[in-house]
């Protein structure tokens, strides 16, 4: 079963979310001593599950700051409707709204960010490409770069006609680059085929 990767409600911090679930009966949290074995400093706090092997961790995204939640184990569809129960976590639903929503570049910015975490480990989605194909003809560079940063991240090959019309046509050289180096992470990278968690 792969990861189920979910974003963390605005505004809420990672702290806001390790305190709320640290009051969850079922729950536990992991001692800080058995978590820092990366070497990358990573920040992210784990939780297990009553059943003693489903994992929540909680975790700060190195390259946005964004915090999101990551559930592994065979209980994990439970745990993603525990979280949603306590308020802890954004649908789909709601950040493809806010998406739509959003007018400001820094609120495009941030939507995008937010959709790349949370289609990590889904399947492609018809809404969520076309949502990308707006954000990669949009006006504004700095939000057509994020959107090409986002699609590497999540690695779908659906993806790939729209970074070649992006590296071909773009009148920014820089988004052009980075759209090419986008489509070469995307054909040389296993992620999708691979599970992981934070402390692999």
């Amino acid at each position: 079963m792969n990861p189920i990767r979910l974003c963390i409600h605005r505004p809420l911090t990672a702290q806001d979310v390790v305190e709320r679930l640290s009051r969850e009966g079922s729950l536990s949290l992991v001692p800080s001593g058995d978590q820092q074995n990366r070497q990358d400093a990573e920040e992210y706090y784990s939780f297990v599950m009553n059943d003693g092997l489903t994992m929540i961790y909680v975790v700060v995204d190195r390259a946005t700051s964004l915090p999101y939640v990551l559930l592994n184990g065979p209980l994990s569809s439970q745990s993603a409707w525990l979280l949603h129960m306590l308020g802890v976590t954004e649908d789909m639903q709601a950040i493809m709204q806010y998406c739509q929503e959003a007018t400001h570049a820094e609120d495009k910015i941030d939507a995008i960010c937010r959709l790349g975490i949370a289609a990590y480990f889904d399947e492609a989605q018809s809404e969520i490409i076309d949502m990308f194909k707006q954000y990669i003809r949009d006006a504004d560079a700095r939000v057509r770069q994020s959107a090409i940063f986002a699609t590497s991240f999540i690695g779908w090959p659906e993806f790939e006609p729209l970074l070649q019309i992006a590296m071909e046509r773009d009148p920014d050289a820089r988004v052009s680059t980075i759209a090419a180096s986008a489509i070469r992470i995307m054909r040389e990278s296993d992620w999708n085929d691979t599970e992981e968690s934070p402390t692999h």
